[in-house]
């Protein structure tokens, strides 16, 4: 995101945000947002980059877009008076769904800020007839004092792309995907093949029971699974939160058996779940529970710790990291990273491995204060920096981690990822991946596996989503950012929300690139190409000139 006019490059919106974001009801983050307001007003050339400019919600581009404005009101004018910096009324315009009514509407959007006459020609038209300076963004004329002229002129406006086309989002923002910088040739291609696959021979992965794009269970997880949903049904009659606990519990089960189990034990305890953001729903849910819900937990509990309960996962997991290859390498060998959302089944899956891999040191990637390294059946605690430290020198080539390695950590040391559960969120699968699939990767194509139990809730969404994964390059840019509890009620439905997202994504993608596709040029400014020793003052000079 930018200001018109210079560059300082400001990376502090984005960290803020990992650590909670921007501009929610949380004291550190608002205090944050305050911080980066003040630093806005202190700054003569402005640019923020993110790679998430939305995380969790649309209000956190207007934060970004709200620090530029601060000292600057040409990004979303002057906010006392404007509709710009109101982004529940103004979302509904820059997503094209909206138009103003009638022209007195249109110039009210139009004139806090006015464009500059550079971007379109009716702006140019109006800035002339008003006599607005070059350098001036705001004019305090009402409607009916512009003459029938202009008044006609701004009829333009009304038009239903006009301003989805222009608006502060647009004019402010610039989107550098990474199909983008490749089809420009500024990045190298790396490409992702995708297990299990679909077309190989039934044979491809020997011992591993696949059945499509699921995995086999057993009976005590299929038990275990119906107690799941007999428990959220019970729930449902007598608590709205039905939904969202079902939507819990059908994750954390999906995720493993160890994940399944420890999750029904926590919440027998009625603990409050780590990394479970609505904390205190789930603690008044869990205070009311009946004696039929208590009994649906103690059967997934009891079906999960039967011996013959073996994780099917964990198989998989062993077979491709010891015995699949690729490039005639094991994936062990290339290197791999292990994904989950949660802790349970990071630490069980990390102190299974350490088991049946003698020797190899597995790294557990976690939040603050559980990471370590085991070593056969030792674990040792360490910090975060530690593993980042050994596997970029080789000295771990395995990792199993939660989604607090998504972001800031760089792996492409390791050549292949397994998904051990699936996000109900497209972002953070891409955001996994972008660990390994970035600059400096040494393979040209990475491997990564998704597994899901045959038959649950993982399984249907997983499918919807693969058959939109058909880009090896860019495997995710079609697919929405978060996929909403909702969708999921059943798959025609959300078949079709995400073919409506996906096709209004690409609309407003076509938007930014189409705006802004002239300024990639990659003859242009090929630093690695100098001849010479930059000094700091050439790079300040170089980051000074205007866009």
């Amino acid at each position: 995101m930018k200001r018109r006019y210079g560059t300082v490059i400001l990376d502090e919106a984005h960290k803020a945000r990992r650590r909670g974001g921007l501009g929610e009801n949380k004291e550190q983050p608002n205090n944050l947002l305050d911080f980066m307001l003040r630093i806005g007003q202190r700054t003569k050339n402005l640019l923020l980059g993110t790679a998430t400019p939305i995380q969790t919600e649309v209000r956190e581009l207007w934060d970004l877009l709200r620090i530029l404005n601060a000292g600057a009101d040409h990004v979303l004018g002057r906010e006392l008076f404007g509709h710009w910096a109101d982004w529940e009324k103004a979302l509904p315009l820059v997503k094209g769904n909206e138009s103003p009514l009638n022209e007195k509407e249109a110039w009210e959007w139009l004139r806090n800020p006015l464009p500059p006459g550079s971007e379109d020609a009716l702006f140019a038209t109006l800035r002339l007839q008003i006599g607005l300076a070059s350098n001036v963004f705001f004019t305090d004329r009402g409607f009916g004092s512009l003459g029938f002229l202009e008044q006609q002129a701004i009829g333009q406006a009304l038009a239903p792309d006009y301003l989805q086309q222009h608006n502060p989002v647009v004019r402010h923002t610039v989107l550098r995907r990474r199909q983008t910088l490749e089809d420009a040739e500024l990045l190298e291609r790396i490409g992702v093949d995708i297990y299990p696959d679909l077309n190989a021979p039934a044979t491809a992965y020997p011992g591993v029971g696949f059945n499509g794009l699921g995995l086999l269970t057993n009976l005590p997880f299929d038990l275990a699974y119906q107690a799941a949903e007999s428990f959220t049904a019970a729930l449902k009659r007598r608590t709205k939160a039905a939904g969202f606990m079902k939507t819990l519990l059908l994750q954390r089960i999906c995720s493993s058996f160890a994940s399944g189990r420890a999750t029904a034990e926590k919440m027998l305890r009625r603990e409050v779940l780590e990394d479970e953001e609505q904390a205190k729903l789930v603690e008044e849910t869990l205070s009311g529970l009946t004696p039929e819900e208590t009994r649906h937990l103690q059967t997934i509990v009891t079906e999960l710790s039967r011996p013959e309960a073996r994780d099917p996962k964990v198989s998989a997991v062993r077979y491709f990291l010891a015995e699949h290859r690729t490039d005639a390498k094991t994936w062990l060998e290339h290197g791999c990273i292990i994904f989950s959302q949660y802790y349970d089944t990071v630490y069980a899956l990390g102190a299974e491995l350490a088991k049946s891999l003698p020797n190899e040191p597995v790294g557990v990637y976690a939040g603050s204060g559980k990471s370590g390294i085991f070593r056969d059946n030792d674990f040792a605690s360490v910090e975060r920096e530690e593993i980042k430290a050994a596997v970029k020198k080789r000295e771990i080539r395995l990792v199993v981690a939660t989604d607090a390695a998504c972001e800031g950590l760089n792996l492409q040391t390791l050549g292949t990822l397994i998904n051990v559960d699936l996000p109900w969120n497209p972002s953070r699968l891409e955001q996994r991946l972008g660990r390994i699939k970035r600059f400096g990767q040494a393979r040209r194509t990475v491997d990564m596996l998704n597994l899901v139990y045959h038959e649950t809730q993982d399984e249907k969404v997983y499918q919807v989503l693969s058959r939109r994964m058909k880009d090896r390059y860019d495997i995710f840019g079609g697919l929405p950012d978060t996929i909403e509890d909702e969708w999921i009620e059943n798959v025609e439905k959300l078949e079709g929300m995400m073919d409506e997202y996906i096709h209004l994504r690409k609309k407003a993608r076509d938007v930014f690139e189409l705006r802004y596709q002239e300024t990639i040029d990659p003859e242009r400014d090929r630093w690695e190409l100098c001849s010479r020793v930059l000094s700091r003052h050439d790079v300040i000079d170089r980051l000074s000139l205007p866009w």
